[in-house]
């Protein structure tokens, strides 16, 4: 009985900490606005969401500064996650597929100051998702 426990636990433990999935885009590319930025692309409410665009002023994110981004999606997205394995926030919803965040970076701690695969993750209502991975680097 005790080891079924143990297995199981190992087995939820290797789960977690499995990378994460998704498209990986360029960093460099990420903290350039796309002109003109893409509108969003209509689409049913079932449809699985997509990605259209990431912006991000930085993906080398240092104390004392705003990070800003804005993400470009279908109209069926209902939220965007920003995740990293040490945080997680909602970007907010300014129109249908459009989002933006704005985080002020107060401080950081010696032991999160490392590079971080970030996950762009973007659902319908049903918790379908889409996901880019940007790498980017708390200092």
């Amino acid at each position: 009985m005790q080891r079924w426990i143990v297995g199981l636990v190992i087995l939820l433990a290797l789960g977690a900490c499995a990378a994460p999935q998704g498209t990986r885009l360029d960093p460099h590319a990420v903290t350039t606005m796309r002109a003109p930025w893409p509108p969003a692309i209509a689409t049913a409410p079932h449809v699985p969401p997509r990605i259209l665009a990431v912006w991000m002023n930085e993906t080398a994110v240092a104390p004392g500064t705003q990070w800003l981004g804005r993400i470009a999606t279908t109209t069926n997205t209902a939220s965007v996650e920003v995740r990293t394995e040490s945080f997680s926030f909602n970007a907010t919803r300014i129109a249908f597929g459009q989002f933006v965040f704005s985080q002020h970076v107060l401080d950081v701690v010696p032991y999160y100051k490392r590079g971080y695969t970030l996950s762009i993750i973007a659902r319908n209502a049903d918790g379908v998702e889409d996901t880019d991975l940007i790498p980017i680097t708390m200092r």
